[in-house]
């Protein structure tokens, strides 16, 4: 073999070579990322029962997304079925055989709830916790009081099972698929929050919007999406772009009929249903924000 020939083939056989180190690096670093306990404080939040705060925690299980993933009746579903990615249940929630309430107690969902962690310490996979760690004490309650009491569902869902892919994306992005990397676990949390057309609490309603829209919510690509998923529009209104060529009007009316000021209906991909259970001060106080002055 000539030896320009011999040098070319050697320094590919060096460049696989290392090549294959450096998936195996990041293999293993993945799944030690997958396998880390977080070590979280039980944080006691009064589980109220009365008829009312039980309706408001039924409302804040659709509001907050909990039924998109783990089904309208909480029983769990298929999400993600990618074996080379990840097999990824929505988990059935009840105290149905398959259930996990059977398990968790109050603490045990808020912790899952605002710190992404499961029983052992373990980060939940995609579990949204970053957009739910502001929640004020008095609303993860009547949350988890709800989800304690919601009526049982035998539904056998599937183990949560990581592939080589998914380990290796967890080593390079562990924060956008496991949520609890990127919360502050040692924050306090507001014993409530004052309702109100204000710029604060229309922050407090619109913090979810960031796990599509971003931290900035100028929009962009939605993690997890994929590259064929629709891009996430901005959701600024204080300028010449995003919704700064809107009312308020325009805006309550898209949230409650999924349709933009030019009668162009908003992307499946947009969960505007979700907003028909938002009252017309929620409403009203994430237009506040999203106007206000300093958003830029």
């Amino acid at each position: 073999m000539p030896r320009g020939l011999r040098i070319a083939a050697f320094a590919a056989a060096g460049l696989m070579t290392g090549l294959a180190c450096v998936v195996l690096a990041l293999y293993i670093v993945g799944g030690r990322k997958i396998g880390r306990q977080f070590s979280v404080a039980d944080e006691t939040v009064a589980l109220p029962s009365d008829t009312a705060s039980l309706a408001e925690g039924e409302r804040l299980s659709i509001v907050l997304g909990c039924t998109d993933c783990h089904a309208a009746n909480l029983a769990g579903r298929a999400m993600i079925d990618a074996p080379i990615f990840a097999v990824l249940p929505g988990t059935n929630l009840t105290r149905g055989a398959g259930g996990v309430s059977t398990a968790y107690g109050g603490a045990d969902f808020e912790r899952a709830i605002r710190h992404g962690v499961d029983l052992d310490g373990r980060a939940l996979m995609i579990m949204p916790s970053a957009d739910y760690a502001h929640l004020a004490d008095d609303d993860v309650g009547r949350l988890v009081a709800y989800l304690l009491r919601v009526p049982a569902v035998d539904n056998v869902v599937s183990e949560r099972t990581i592939g080589p892919v998914g380990r290796i994306a967890s080593a390079l992005a562990p924060r956008g698929l496991f949520p609890a990397y990127e919360i502050d676990h040692e924050a306090e949390h507001p014993a409530s929050m004052e309702r109100g057309v204000t710029i604060a609490f229309g922050e407090y309603v619109t913090r979810p919007c960031r796990g599509c829209h971003g931290m900035d919510l100028e929009g962009g690509r939605v993690p997890g999406a994929g590259d064929a998923a629709p891009l996430a529009g901005s959701l600024r209104a204080d300028g010449a772009t995003g919704l700064g060529t809107w009312s308020e009007a325009d805006f309550v009316r898209a949230l409650r009929e999924g349709v933009r000021p030019d009668g162009s209906q908003l992307d499946v991909a947009m969960p505007w249903q979700t907003f028909l259970l938002h009252t017309d001060e929620e409403l009203r106080a994430m237009w506040r924000y999203l106007r206000r002055p300093s958003a830029r």
